[in-house]
């Protein structure tokens, strides 16, 4: 370490790292020293530990006993490192038994960005996947079709005007429709909108999902039809129930905050309260009441429901995804969503015992939350134009 480094040259020094995974005594003492004299290392080492915080062991994950366990095994496998690259493979070792490593938005860890690329070839051990060609977003009113390239906030009137925000600084487009006719927006993988119906209601749509929904509400009951996922902030009207239908629901509320998935291709469809009362009839079965923190499941003709820490369900509307001991396969399928990618996963590798455990950030730069689905699995990740690798044991 020469006397007056960077804060990056900190966060890849061995020392550094080893005394942030480990609160080694010996290894604070030599800092302190460090710092004492070479007062010019203070502001880029406070850099340093703030940064590395937000790399952090989460021991909410782990009993005490465990968590020491995996204290120990870092230390002891740190004091049989030979150099550095050896010790970038042991703090991923570290993270593979834990699977508990959260990693904030946009900080793709300078462990991994030191380390050398190469590209990466299909094997039975590696994912392949790849970044498919951009769609639009559709809003079909009546006979009228407009498309748009990117994600979009709409809003309905009382009058039938729908306006429509492009995100990013787009254009405003007004469009007017039928009052009495149904409109419908249609989602696509990749994309993902806001909308505002005309009673005030709020809507977030997934994506890959399809929303029908009136200009205005004329019915003794205020209805709409979806296919795929979408978050609502009902606005309260006590003698107009809200309706949303779906291939398997019937969802009734008269003011409340719940998620809602409903996808086509995927077994279970889920109903998330969040905030007040709603109302489930699956079928021909009798309604089923949702409390707040409820989950109601139906898959393969059963019905069931459970406690759940709504967060996990609904982050989504907020940019993220909190993740709990989720298999990487699930991770991928939201990705493959999220990011309009399609994932060879062969039925040979044993994904179901791989887990990542924390948060990802859903932003833009897809190689950065990529890379840090790697981090959160102890798997490796590489990109090659269009083609994504994932390299199931990097270790090897």
């Amino acid at each position: 370490m020469t006397s007056n480094p960077n804060y990056k040259d900190i966060l890849q020094d061995d020392d550094f790292i080893r005394w942030r995974l480990t609160d080694d005594s010996e290894l604070g003492a030599y800092w302190e020293t460090c710092l004492r004299e070479h007062p010019a290392m203070k502001e880029p080492f406070e850099r340093a530990v703030r940064e590395f915080s937000k790399i952090r062991l989460n021991r909410e994950q782990l009993s005490d006993i465990e968590f020491q366990r995996l204290r120990q095994r870092i230390q002891d496998s740190v004091a049989r490192a030979n150099g550095r690259k050896r010790f970038r493979r042991l703090i991923q070792t570290a993270a593979a038994v834990a699977a508990c490593i959260a990693v904030a938005a946009g900080f793709s860890v300078y462990f991994l960005q030191s380390r050398p690329e190469s590209p990466a070839l299909p094997s039975c051990d590696i994912i392949v996947g790849e970044n498919l060609e951009d769609e639009d977003i559709y809003l079909i009113t009546g006979a009228e079709t407009t498309s748009f390239t990117k994600d979009i906030r709409v809003q309905m009137d009382e009058h039938g005007l729908a306006v429509v925000q492009e995100a990013e600084g787009g254009k405003t487009t007004q469009i007017a429709t039928k009052t009495a006719a149904m409109n419908k927006m249609v989602v696509p993988y990749g994309k993902r909108s806001q909308l505002e119906l005309s009673d005030g209601t709020k809507v977030w749509i997934n994506s890959g999902s399809t929303l029908e929904f009136p200009a205005t509400f004329t019915e003794n009951t205020r209805t709409v039809h979806l296919t795929g996922e979408i978050y609502v902030e009902v606005a309260e009207d006590r003698k107009r129930p809200f309706l949303i239908r779906t291939a398997d629901f019937q969802i009734k509320v008269y003011g409340t905050k719940f998620n809602v998935t409903a996808y086509r291709d995927q077994p279970v469809q889920s109903v998330v309260l969040v905030e007040g009362q709603v109302g489930v009839a699956v079928s021909d079965r009798e309604e089923a009441t949702l409390q707040p923190n409820e989950r109601l499941t139906y898959c393969e003709k059963q019905v069931s429901r459970e406690t759940v820490d709504v967060a996990k369900y609904t982050s989504w509307k907020d940019g993220y995804l909190v993740l709990k001991q989720t298999p990487i396969a699930d991770v991928l399928k939201l990705m493959e969503r999220y990011y309009n990618l399609s994932f060879d996963i062969h039925d040979h590798v044993d994904l179901q015992a791989v887990t990542c455990t924390g948060k990802i950030y859903l932003s833009d730069n897809l190689d950065n939350v990529m890379k840090t689905i790697s981090l959160l699995s102890s798997t490796r990740y590489t990109r090659e134009d269009r083609q994504i690798y994932i390299d199931m044991n990097p270790l090897k």
